[in-house]
């Protein structure tokens, strides 16, 4: 299928961060003496911004204090300054795939919930500069599923939603590819059920699949 910009999410679709963020929550735990999450405590608060990551990860009974969590949302983006960068690599398949993907003319682009400075970091690692024609993370913007920053990224590259896909591991990604209008690819193998991907036009289980995908 021929689109012209594939815009990806990061956590659970290009790559496993969960271990750097799971790190970065921790330490900020351990400043208030609250039990440490679990790599899967970690993997199923994540996917809607660092705020809503933190106030599922301290106490269930502090999770209404708005003030104590804004508190441990500052000291973890401290934190996670100190563990962002414990990232090993790609999924097996997804740099291979995305080179290929490049080289077939499509634009690539990359949209992620995580703060804003963390994905372009993190992308500074995986890939070498502008190897993405944008990247962007949480912002003053409205984070995903709102459709506002996948249309600015579009029009700003001159493309129309139509000629879009949004490719992501989670239910929030393949929402916030139909509310832009634009084509929707879930991916199995990140953080969420299968299950939760059943409204995307297209689900890979592979990221070796997506050059099936995309001709």
């Amino acid at each position: 299928m021929k689109k012209k910009l594939l815009i990806f999410d990061l956590d659970g679709t290009i790559a496993d961060t969960i271990y750097s963020i799971r790190d970065g929550v921790n330490l900020a735990m351990q400043k208030y003496g609250f039990p440490e999450r679990t790599y899967e405590d970690t993997r199923d608060a994540i996917g809607n911004g660092a705020r809503e990551l933190i106030r599922l990860s301290v106490p269930e009974d502090k999770r209404t204090d708005s003030e104590l969590v804004d508190r441990v949302l500052a000291d973890y983006d401290v934190c996670y300054g100190q563990t962002y960068d414990r990232v090993e690599g790609c999924y097996d398949g997804m740099e291979s795939t995305l080179r290929e993907l490049r080289a077939r003319g499509y634009m690539l682009a990359v949209l992620s919930n995580k703060q804003d400075e963390y994905v372009k970091k993190i992308i500074d690692i995986l890939f070498e500069k502008d190897f993405f024609a944008d990247v962007r993370g949480q912002s003053a913007l409205p984070r995903k599923p709102d459709p506002t920053v996948p249309l600015m990224m579009a029009e700003n590259l001159g493309v129309s939603a139509q000629d879009c896909a949004f490719i992501g591991d989670s239910d929030v990604d393949v929402l916030t590819g139909r509310n832009a209008s634009m084509m929707t690819v879930g991916c199995s193998w990140g953080y969420r059920a299968r299950e939760a991907l059943g409204g995307a036009d297209v689900i890979v289980d592979a990221p070796t699949e997506l050059l099936r995908v995309f001709e």
